[in-house]
């Protein structure tokens, strides 16, 4: 079985999770979304480029032009076109292709793909505007127009959580939704002891990793390290994450005088962030908006028990061995639970939270859901065609 996957933000873990994921159920070629080609260039196809150390990925030439909406409709339609031959590209190279696999609402290019091509295709639907946050503006008229049609034509629709399938339903959107969660790969994270790693060490160190952005709250976050640092000086905390709101969070920090036991750390690679959950005590994030976000999960399959907001699907997941679920924007509650954890880290089986975590999400774990959801695809194709 042969799937192609279209990646809309090449490099970004979670997306390169769902990629491994797919590649444990199907031979996957990969179509990457990029600005500019910085590839070899695909003859005869000048808007695709070949990665020269893996010949079924490509990138593919995407623009936006959105000056007014009739010209961003003609955008749009002209970038369907690019990826209805990209696929053709794909299926004359390597053989016919069976699924088409994208992310989020805004893939209604695959509905016109279905028809022309005849492929069905697969929705992986996580998109956190459909909380309806004031942080994350709910989709546009013309959005939930597109996301009704692509989702009625869906194979499959996948929602990472419960909660996001019934904010869209309660859209009045249809299809055929199915949940299954976010996977994570692991392979990088050391496997750890169910103790904490130095119980000789005089500080308590939480990690936090997101894009400094109001939807993550670390607004309220830092207010409730604040007050619980004020209580148990051994607190240090360590955000990893950049974005439009790091200056005024750092000017938080420096105001509420805790700027000397709050690190911004910035951007880090992967592997520097599964270092730093290695030699932390706990996770947290008090956002204000999610579906069911990677950083929990990782962070989980690392061993770290999790503070964490009461959003989205993150009730759905939580379970006591594995943290505290706090309302959201209750710096109050955030500070307990900070203190709860702080007093008493070494009550947390780092080992067992690790191996259910990678049991749970792992890649090969969430291919096998998709291998089933793929072959499911093809036979409702195949029946619907004779």
């Amino acid at each position: 079985m042969r799937v192609v996957v279209i990646v809309g933000y090449p490099g970004v873990p979670w997306e390169n999770d769902w990629v491994k994921a797919s590649g444990h159920a199907a031979e996957v070629v990969r179509l990457s979304n990029t600005d500019e080609l910085t590839w070899p260039q695909v003859t005869g196809a000048p808007y695709l480029a070949q990665d020269p150390d893996d010949p079924r990925h490509y990138q593919i030439k995407t623009f936006s032009w959105r000056p007014s909406r009739i010209f961003g409709r003609v955008s749009h339609a002209m970038m369907a076109r690019r990826y209805r031959q990209a696929v053709r590209y794909i299926a004359g190279r390597y053989g016919p292709v069976d699924v088409v696999h994208a992310h989020f609402y805004w893939a209604h290019y695959l509905v016109a793909m279905k028809r022309e091509l005849g492929v069905p295709y697969v929705v992986t639907e996580h998109h956190t505007s459909w909380q309806g946050h004031w942080t994350e503006p709910p989709p546009s008229p013309l959005g939930i127009k597109r996301a009704r049609e692509l989702y009625a034509g869906a194979a499959t629709v996948i929602t990472v959580c419960n909660s996001l399938l019934e904010k869209i339903g309660s859209y009045g959107l249809t299809g055929n939704f199915e949940v299954i969660h976010n996977p994570v790969d692991a392979s990088g994270f050391a496997l750890p002891d169910a103790a904490r790693l130095d119980p000789g060490r005089d500080t308590v160190e939480f990690v936090s990793v997101a894009r400094l952005a109001p939807a993550k709250g670390f607004d309220v976050l830092i207010d409730a390290f604040a007050a619980a640092s004020r209580d148990d000086p051994r607190l240090r905390l360590t955000i990893v994450g950049d974005g439009r709101e790091r200056a005024k969070l750092e000017e938080q920090a420096a105001r509420l005088r805790v700027a000397d036991v709050i690190t911004f750390a910035g951007r880090r690679p992967r592997t520097e962030i599964a270092r730093l959950l290695s030699v932390s005590d706990a996770f947290v994030l008090a956002s204000r908006a999610e579906n069911l976000t990677v950083a929990v999960l990782e962070a989980w399959c690392a061993g770290l028990p999790v503070i964490t907001t009461d959003v989205g699907g993150h009730g759905e997941v939580m379970e006591p061995h594995l943290g505290h679920l706090v309302p959201s924007e209750d710096t109050a509650a955030l500070a307990d639970a900070l203190r709860a954890v702080a007093a008493a880290p070494q009550a947390y089986d780092r080992h067992r939270i690790a191996v259910e975590a990678r049991k749970k999400y792992a890649p090969e774990a969430v291919g096998a859901e998709l291998e089933r959801i793929y072959r499911s695809a093809v036979a409702g194709h195949e029946a619907g065609s004779v």
